[in-house]
């Protein structure tokens, strides 16, 4: 959305000649995400910095988690991005963390926290909703970019053969029926 314009969703009003009912406005405190389907779809994010200019930023910069909840992250700690690396005690590094790692690691409950997520009700649920939709985005993104990896085309070229077999089995049972 380009920075002149504003969405304003008005719960009262609902467009002239439609059902009464269809455009009700929610009554339960429920958390939900809409994510986009197409090849090119990423999320929007835009932060106004103090000079008035309008900056996007991708889901998985480091600084997101902490920007877009400070009650959550009130020291500025990093959350997720695609640099962090999984240490074992002797102090190698191993292999890169997937953001469903890093959030399932987060989300544990821990006695030592000051502030724990399980602790913030509402703000917790839409953290959660939040962060999946990143690690499904990251799911996708990685399908998208490793085709030959995954050796798709195989996979397509099995299932057509597959339904082949089924289609000329079922032709034959119609036969002699």
């Amino acid at each position: 959305m380009s920075p002149e314009l504003k969405v304003v969703i008005y719960a009262d009003k609902t467009p002239s000649g439609q059902h009464e009912r269809r455009y009700n406005a929610p009554e339960t405190s429920e958390v939900a995400i809409i994510l986009a389907g197409d090849k090119q779809g990423s999320r929007d994010i835009s932060l106004e910095l103090r000079s008035n200019q309008i900056k996007k930023i991708a889901e998985t910069h480091r600084a997101y988690d902490a920007l877009q909840y400070p009650l959550l992250f009130w020291q500025g700690e990093d959350g997720y991005n695609f640099e962090l690396r999984q240490t074992n005690p002797t102090g190698e590094i191993t292999k890169k963390i997937s953001s469903h790692g890093f959030y399932a690691f987060r989300f544990m409950f821990r006695t030592t926290n000051l502030i724990s997520f399980l602790r913030c009700k509402e703000l917790f649920h839409q953290f959660v909703v939040d962060m999946y939709a990143k690690i499904e985005s990251e799911r996708l993104r990685f399908i998208r970019l490793n085709q030959k990896k995954l050796r798709v085309e195989d996979y397509a070229f099995m299932l057509n053969f597959l339904c082949k077999i089924c289609f000329n089995k079922l032709l034959i049972e119609t036969k002699f029926t």
